[in-house]
């Protein structure tokens, strides 16, 4: 199907960064929105390692060869500019040996690979570098000499195949839409089965350049008759859980990679699937329901670290000189705005006791209701507490809808205190800050836990959709490369005999890896990927690499990122305005 076209800029924009203001910055933003969610989706989940490691299906291996790889069959094509197949010298294991971006014939075993074929056991052994020459977030290589995998080693996995299902409507253009219309912004419509041949295609990428053991990713798309906006507000528990039976008994699926609301990750937990996309959830959350869930999207408790970390270090103490008028001058009050969701109030309450040891009191907490419908009533009445406790510092750890308006509402008020970003909600992107009161936001400084901004097209997800397929892919290309990147790292670590378990002890033993989007690893009570950050401002008259518009986010140190909860006491003032 032809896709529709935009004009100008703002086609090409959207064709590249169009999930940021629509599904992507919803299900990113999501975990700040939520209101309470139902206590008794916090529970532990008990796993039986013998029952992990059981064949959930009686399917044998069939013997078939596994395909042979062609060196050029997934070669990029000449025009894809992929920006991390130069390297940057930082991680050794991204420039060693390898090819190019999805060159892995060499990595496969080609003929020699049968499918899970009776017999002798197979042999995986290393080879030189990443698998992947071209992307630093590829795990270490692996070679496979064929032989026996252990066929159906767990549910959802076969001697030829491991299932991964997709729940349609978590990448539908209906959520982008009422969102973006939110938001101010118009995405161009999609229909489904352009996101359907996105997700086939990038299957398709991994498959060839991923080492699986004989085996192949096998996706199953189905509409689930859960609502997402509704489980993404609290609701919708019932048909989450429906659809989540249906993943495991009738679709017997291993892993899910469109599990973006807390009730559907919960219950494919509970159903032992392993569910890929839980944003900015607790790290207990995640804990409690291991080996189980995962994400590309920080936890919670890291950001509450993250950001404590670094008011104590940069800011606490000293004059609010990033502050206009008066305020500028005055020792820093801190406000913190948060959403009134009961999970989040854990990690804001680890925030606040670090804090406290520092010796900082906040000058008030404001708690909001994430009602779309009265954002606007709610943000007069926060502007008006913040000014009322002398706030001359605000870290919002809100989603880009409510800063869209309280940032005009401050303007009106005349109120102009110093905004600390907290990197949450895709905030710290460019076509996001956008969105903002612009005389506001260029006193906004803070944190990102995303690499430095690049052009559209650029992403690795793109390029490698461009790798199998010459049309052009969804708009979310490079979020679905994420979330299905962290099923086939998993996999790939995990070795021939895949079950959760082992897919644990994979990700676990994924090693340290840096790139354009920072430093990942996972380990005990770590299920994500972001293990760093940086510092940022935003400078209202920078031309965006992102937009091709006035207003960017600028590096205060340039390619220095820190630690979670390890920034040092220089920094925390915007050039030109606090130093």
């Amino acid at each position: 199907m032809a896709k529709p076209t935009t004009g100008g800029i703002a086609g090409r924009l959207f064709r590249g960064y169009g999930p940021l203001i629509g599904f992507a910055a919803m299900f990113t933003a999501m975990a700040l929105l939520v209101p309470s969610v139902d206590k008794e989706l916090v529970r532990q989940v008990n796993v039986d390692p013998a029952t992990m490691t059981e064949a959930a299906s009686g399917d044998e291996a069939d013997g078939a060869a596994s395909e042979v790889l062609d060196e050029t069959a997934i070669a990029a094509d000449d025009t894809v500019v992929d920006p991390l197949a130069a390297g940057d010298g930082t991680d050794p294991a991204s420039a060693a040996g390898g090819g190019a971006l999805g060159s892995a014939t060499a990595r496969t075993g080609g003929a020699a690979a049968k499918a899970g074929s009776p017999g002798a056991p197979g042999q995986a052994q290393a080879c030189t570098g990443r698998q992947v020459k071209a992307d630093p977030y590829s795990p270490p290589c692996r070679t496979w000499t064929g032989g026996d995998n252990g066929g159906a080693t767990s549910q959802g996995v076969t001697g030829t195949d491991i299932v991964i299902s997709v729940r349609i409507q978590s990448f539908a253009s209906g959520l982008v839409d009422a969102i973006s219309k939110k938001a101010g912004a118009e995405l161009p419509p999609e229909d489904e089965s352009d996101i359907v041949r996105t997700l086939e295609g990038l299957v398709e990428y991994f498959n060839k350049a991923y080492q699986f053991y004989g085996r192949k990713l096998k996706l199953e798309i189905y509409t689930g008759r859960g609502d997402v906006l509704k489980e993404v507000l609290g609701g919708g528990q019932e048909f989450a859980r429906n659809d989540a039976l249906k993943v495991a008994q009738e679709i017997k699926a291993f892993a899910d990679v469109s599990a973006i609301t807390p009730p559907y990750i919960d219950a494919l937990a509970s159903q032992r699937v392993i569910a890929v996309g839980a944003p900015y959830l607790s790290r207990a959350w995640m804990t409690q329901r291991a080996p189980y869930v995962w994400s590309q999207f920080i936890d919670c408790s890291a950001i509450a670290e993250n950001v404590t970390s670094y008011y104590l270090s940069r800011m606490a103490g000293k004059p609010a000189q990033n502050a206009g008028g008066t305020l500028s001058s005055q020792p820093r009050k801190l406000g913190i705005v948060v959403p009134n969701s009961s999970w989040y109030q854990d990690c804001l309450q680890d925030g606040l006791n670090q804090l406290r040891k520092g010796g900082v009191e906040p000058a008030d907490v404001v708690p909001y209701t994430p009602d779309l419908n009265t954002m606007t009533t709610q943000s007069a009445t926060i502007i008006s507490r913040l000014q009322q406790a002398g706030v001359t510092s605000v870290a919002c750890f809100c989603d880009p809808l409510l800063l869209g308006v309280l940032t005009p509402k401050a303007s009106e008020q005349n109120y102009t205190p110093e905004w600390l970003n907290t990197g949450v909600a895709l905030t710290d992107q460019d076509i996001v800050g956008r969105l903002f009161d612009k005389n506001q936001w260029s006193r906004s400084i803070g944190i990102s836990y995303s690499g430095a901004t690049v052009a559209q097209g650029r992403g690795v997800g793109y390029s490698a959709y461009k790798a199998v397929r010459k049309d052009e892919p969804s708009i979310g290309v490079d979020l679905m490369y994420a979330q299905l990147q962290l099923v086939a790292i998993g996999v790939q670590m995990a070795g021939p005999k895949l079950n959760p378990a082992e897919f644990q002890r994979g990700m676990f033993e994924y090693p340290e890896s840096k790139g354009q989007l920072g430093t990942w690893k996972f380990g005990p009570g770590d299920y994500t990927t972001s293990e760093d950050s940086r510092e940022i401002y935003w400078n209202p008259n920078q031309k965006s690499i992102q937009t091709g518009k006035a207003g960017a986010y600028v590096e205060t140190e340039p390619n220095r990122r820190y630690r979670i909860g390890e920034y040092g006491p220089s920094g925390g003032l915007i050039p030109g305005i606090g130093g």
